[in-house]
């Protein structure tokens, strides 16, 4: 997936880039800035983790199996992303009911991944933790990083966010309180303004 992505910004000629990547998409991430760290200005790793290292947690299996199953209901979404509060399920299904926003004539709306697309991505997880290299590679780079996340991500655990934190060399963190997984969802627009901050200084 890496890869692939580098080889777009080549065949488009753009030769360095501020990458945001969230959950999966921030594993790839680490595999892009460590396997071509030129093209990464600044990296943001929202509501992800390390590949293995020592103190590193895994989410629990049960959630595993929801995240890796059947098309995920409202409900599992719920559960998967948000903050067992009211306040962080309110703001939560806010961000579900803007998913379905888009009504572009001639276009179905496609939904999440499918239980076939999810295995796929549960594999390339699997995978990622148990790359015993990509770690020490990564505490190499130089890079500036902004590590973000909920306080109780059930997904990729908040105590991992922390574990980047200590180990990259130029990273902050910023954890969203009354927030899980899904935090970047949940207030987009303070979300944005912390991006801009870390992207301008």
């Amino acid at each position: 997936m890496g890869l692939t992505v580098v080889d777009f910004l080549t065949s488009i000629g753009v030769p360095k880039v501020d990458i945001i990547g969230f959950s999966l998409g921030g594993m790839v991430a680490q595999y892009i800035v460590v396997s071509h760290p030129h093209i990464v200005n600044k990296l943001i790793l929202a509501g992800t983790q390390s590949s293995y290292t020592e103190g590193v947690v895994f989410g629990d299996p049960e959630i595993m199996k929801i995240a890796g199953g059947a098309v995920p209901s409202e409900e599992d979404m719920m559960k998967l992303f948000f903050y067992p509060s009211s306040t962080s399920r309110a703001l939560g299904r806010a961000w579900f009911e803007r998913t379905q926003e888009r009504q572009v004539e001639g276009e179905q709306w496609r939904g999440f991944l499918d239980q076939a697309g999810a295995a796929k991505q549960q594999a390339a997880i699997g995978k990622f933790a148990t790359d015993t290299e990509l770690f020490e590679k990564l505490k190499q780079i130089n890079t500036a990083v902004l590590v973000t996340n909920g306080k109780a991500d059930i997904m990729t655990p908040t105590s991992n966010s922390y574990i980047l934190l200590q180990q990259l060399r130029n990273a902050q963190l910023h954890l969203y309180p009354d927030a899980g997984h899904g935090h970047l969802y949940q207030v987009p627009e303070i979300y944005a303004k912390q991006i801009e901050l870390f992207l301008g200084a």
